[in-house]
């Protein structure tokens, strides 16, 4: 947590409502400290230093950024958010005036406290926040933190939900950096992967809130939170969903200041919830020619590019690899956790082998970081946890769609995959569930939506149903039952029944097996 730490001897200045700490470099107004950035206090501190005289703006520059080439404009945009935060022009109070072709000047009254007044500082009933710190960029996102970081103030409730891997935890941690200044309170991030069942959510919130043992956890958070201004995130609410509606639905009615930003594989269906799905990164589309230019400006390729340079010292993308890393990023469906594991395999195995490896299985992708959470540790195990998470139906007819290549309808699979269980109503409900689940894709048809499997997905669905022993018999019904995919042309629509046919008999033996759940 980022808390304010005490010290009994300290200057202080005062200006209008704020009191300024200068050693510690905080400002605080009615016992609470301010969201102030570095450079923003770097001006401040040069401005009340020298308050009532004008501060030419070339100082200023070389103060806050005394080793960069900086424009103008960035002290124009640090001034301005100095400003907004201090309140400069509400009521008629003013702070910093603009002295036109001179500089800035700080035109409130500056009084030093006496020194027994500066001890102790207020201290913040709870944590500024304590988001985690993330070592790598996060590409490919900025459009989209902007837009959710202007919607969540309003709408209150937020999910991001998606497929393992997809992003959820850097998008939701990024998008609480930038509404940091928007809630006075801070922000709370749990992390709810290691929590083993639902009775730990309540006590886990309170110890992060900083509230001692209470008998009724869930209402000492909400008396706690009823006049704060926080930001509350909930990492990985899957395994602890109904808990998380629950306790979600109960906190924003007592506290009608706070935020909650939730990622989940899932939706929660709680009410007041807004859902945004998380895709995968954009990838290039197959070109008998890719060009470099076209495919660096797909987010999933400079993914790529950027994990696999961190692996191996001088790597950069050649016109003639182009095709292969185009192609090993639509392997992996643009997800950046498949696209991190397998760029450490660049250096052994080299682009071709990577993409051999890959398109035999995702062997590739079995070992990640040591130090990431277990689920994220691979592919595999990603997959695991979500896989857990599904009933025994779901997991059989997860295991079964594996046998479709390409997208297929509704009717398809009933008569696919379908058995006793399985019938119209019932595949019905299994799809909703696997597609609110983050595993099955929709995509919208002519007339009917399709549904298909990401392609790391299938390959563990696919390992599953070897194992099972349907994988013969399903191949033999799926022989019996072609329906096409929409063919982009007719010499495509050729393509996907020629590989049908040599792939699969056409002719099923008599007596073909029924399945049974």
């Amino acid at each position: 947590m980022n808390g304010l730490s005490e010290t009994s001897s300290e200057t202080v200045l005062q200006f209008g409502p704020y009191r300024y700490y200068v050693q510690r470099r905080v400002v605080c107004a009615d016992e609470r400290p301010l969201q102030l950035g570095s450079r923003a206090l770097d001006i401040l501190q040069l401005l009340v230093e020298h308050a009532g005289q004008v501060v030419s703006k070339q100082a200023l520059i070389e103060h806050v950024w005394p080793t960069t080439v900086v424009e103008e404009s960035n002290l124009r945009v640090h001034i301005a958010a100095l400003r907004r935060v201090l309140g400069d022009g509400l009521a008629g109070q003013r702070y910093i005036s603009n002295v036109p072709l001179r500089g800035y000047c700080f035109v409130a009254d500056v009084r030093p406290l006496a020194p027994q007044a500066t001890w102790p500082i207020p201290r913040k009933p709870g944590p500024i926040h304590n988001l985690p710190v993330p070592l790598q960029p996060l590409l490919g996102r900025a459009a989209l933190i902007a837009e959710l970081g202007s919607q969540l103030p309003a709408r209150r409730f937020l999910t991001l939900v998606g497929p393992g891997g997809v992003g959820k935890t850097r998008v939701a941690v990024k998008v609480a950096e930038a509404l940091l200044p928007r809630y006075a309170d801070g922000v709370c991030f749990i992390d709810l992967s290691s929590l083993s069942g639902p009775t730990c959510l309540a006590p886990t919130l309170a110890q992060a809130l900083g509230l001692g043992p209470h008998g009724d956890a869930l209402e000492a958070i909400a008396e706690h939170l009823r006049d704060r201004q926080l930001l509350l995130v909930l990492d990985t609410c899957e395994h602890l969903i109904d808990t998380c509606a629950l306790l979600a639905e109960q906190l924003l009615r007592a506290a009608p200041q706070l935020g909650v930003l939730a990622t989940s594989r899932e939706p929660l269906l709680a009410e007041g919830e807004c859902v945004h799905r998380l895709m995968p990164l954009r990838v290039p589309a197959p070109a008998p020619r890719p060009d470099l230019e076209t495919a660096l400006a797909h987010c999933a390729v400079n993914l790529f590019v950027s994990c696999a340079a961190a692996h191996q010292a001088g790597f950069r993308l050649r016109r003639r690899d182009v095709a292969l890393v185009s192609d090993i990023c639509r392997c992996l469906d643009g997800l950046p956790l498949a696209i991190e594991l397998a760029t450490a395999q660049v250096d052994a195995l080299g682009l071709a082998g990577l993409l051999s490896q890959l398109q035999s299985g995702a062997a590739a992708l079995n070992r990640g970081r040591r130090t990431a959470a277990p689920r994220q540790q691979s592919l595999r195990a990603s997959l695991d946890w979500s896989y857990a998470l599904l009933s025994p139906l779901e997991q059989v007819a997860l295991q079964r769609m594996a046998i479709f290549k390409t997208s297929f309808t509704l009717r398809t699979a009933l008569t696919v995959i379908g058995c006793e269980r399985i019938d119209e109503h019932g595949l019905l409900a299994v799809i909703a569930q696997l597609a609110a689940k983050s595993l099955l894709m929709v995509e919208p048809g002519e007339g009917q939506m399709r549904y298909r499997l990401l392609t790391t997905t299938r390959d563990y669905a696919l390992e599953k149903l070897r194992t099972s022993g349907e994988l013969t018999a399903l191949q033999q019904r799926r022989a019996r039952h072609w329906e096409p995919a929409p063919p982009r042309s007719p010499v495509a629509a050729l393509v996907p029944r020629l590989i049908d046919t040599l792939a699969f008999p056409r002719q099923a033996p008599r007596g073909a097996p029924r399945f049974a759940v």
